[in-house]
C-alpha cells in the first residue's frame, strides 16, 4: 500500500460504524461525488449510481436530503457509497450497529449478495456474534488486541463443548434416562426430577430418536429443546469475558420451525 496508495483505494472500500454524511446533500448527489472522486466517467457514474440505488432500494428517497433518512437508510446509502467504484475488498466496520431488526435484516441480504453474486471479499468487524454466525465464512476473535482463535463458525462451535438436548417429562429422570441408554453416541449429563439433560455430536440428528424412545417408554414429554454451542459460547471459552452486547442464548425448539442462517 505505501508504494502504490491510489492503486490499493482502487480495490478497497470502506464503511464506517459512523457514517460521515452530508445531510444537505441528497442521496444521489452522494453517489454521483463519490464516483466522480473516483474518477468514473459522467456516463459511468449515472450507470453504477442507477444500480447501486436499485440495490440498496431507498426509492424516492434518494432525491431527498440525507437529513430526512432514517439511521438504516444512511447505512444502507453509506454502504452503496463505498460499492461506486466496485471495489474487490469490502470493509464493514459494525454495519448494524443501533439498527431496528428489520434494517438489519436488509443490510445482511445486501452483504450476503455483494459476496455471494459479485464474488467481493468483505472483513466485518462486528460485535454482535449471531451477526458474524449469519454472515461470515471465516470469523477470527480478538480479545485485547490479539487474535484468540480463527476458523469457521461451525468449526470454532465445535472446540467448545456439544449439542445438548434437553428433554423435560413427567416423572422420572432415571426412567428416561435408562430409556434413551441404547441411543449411539449419547451420554447423560444431567438427569433430575422432570429433567434429562443429553450430550451428543449432531443433536439435529438425535432428537428424533430420544423423542421415540421416550414415547415408546410410555413417558410424557413435556418438552424437548435442542442446545447447539453459540459463538458467544466460543467468545467466553476463548476469552474469559462476555461480550457487551451479550444477547440471549437462542434455542431450537422442536416445536418451531425456525434455523438460525449461517453464511
Amino acid at each position: 500500500m505505501a508504494e502504490q496508495p491510489n492503486e490499493v483505494r482502487l480495490r478497497i472500500g470502506d464503511a464506517l460504524q459512523e457514517a460521515a454524511l452530508d445531510p444537505k446533500q441528497t442521496g444521489i448527489e452522494l453517489l454521483r461525488l463519490q464516483g466522480r472522486l473516483y474518477g468514473l466517467q459522467r456516463d459511468e457514474v449515472d450507470e453504477r449510481v442507477a444500480e447501486l440505488t436499485q440495490m440498496i432500494d431507498l426509492g424516492e428517497a434518494v432525491d431527498r436530503p440525507i437529513s430526512t433518512y432514517s439511521g438504516g437508510m444512511k447505512r444502507r446509502l453509506d454502504l452503496a457509497a463505498a460499492l461506486v467504484h466496485n471495489p474487490q475488498v469490502l470493509f464493514l466496520d459494525e454495519p448494524t450497529t443501533g439498527l431496528d431488526p428489520v434494517s438489519r435484516a436488509r443490510v445482511w441480504d445486501e452483504v450476503r449478495s455483494l459476496n455471494e453474486q459479485l464474488g467481493m471479499t468483505i472483513l466485518l468487524t462486528t460485535q454482535y456474534l449471531e451477526e458474524a454466525d449469519a454472515l461470515a465464512h471465516r470469523v477470527g476473535i480478538i480479545d485485547g488486541g490479539t487474535l484468540v482463535v480463527e476458523g469457521t463458525p461451525a468449526e470454532l462451535k465445535r472446540q467448545v463443548g456439544a449439542d445438548l438436548v434437553i428433554a423435560r417429562i413427567d416423572g422420572e429422570a432415571a426412567e428416561a434416562a435408562a430409556a434413551v441408554a441404547s441411543i449411539d453416541d449419547l451420554e447423560v449429563v444431567d438427569a433430575t426430577d422432570g429433567e434429562l439433560v443429553l450430550a451428543t455430536a449432531d443433536g439435529a440428528a438425535t432428537i428424533g430418536p430420544v423423542a421415540v424412545a421416550l414415547a415408546e417408554a410410555g413417558i410424557h414429554l413435556r418438552d424437548l429443546t435442542l442446545r447447539t454451542p453459540t459463538l458467544d459460547d466460543v467468545f467466553l471459552e476463548m476469552t474469559g469475558n462476555r461480550m457487551q452486547h451479550d444477547a440471549a442464548v437462542d434455542h431450537d425448539h422442536v416445536q418451531d420451525e425456525q434455523e438460525g442462517a449461517q453464511r
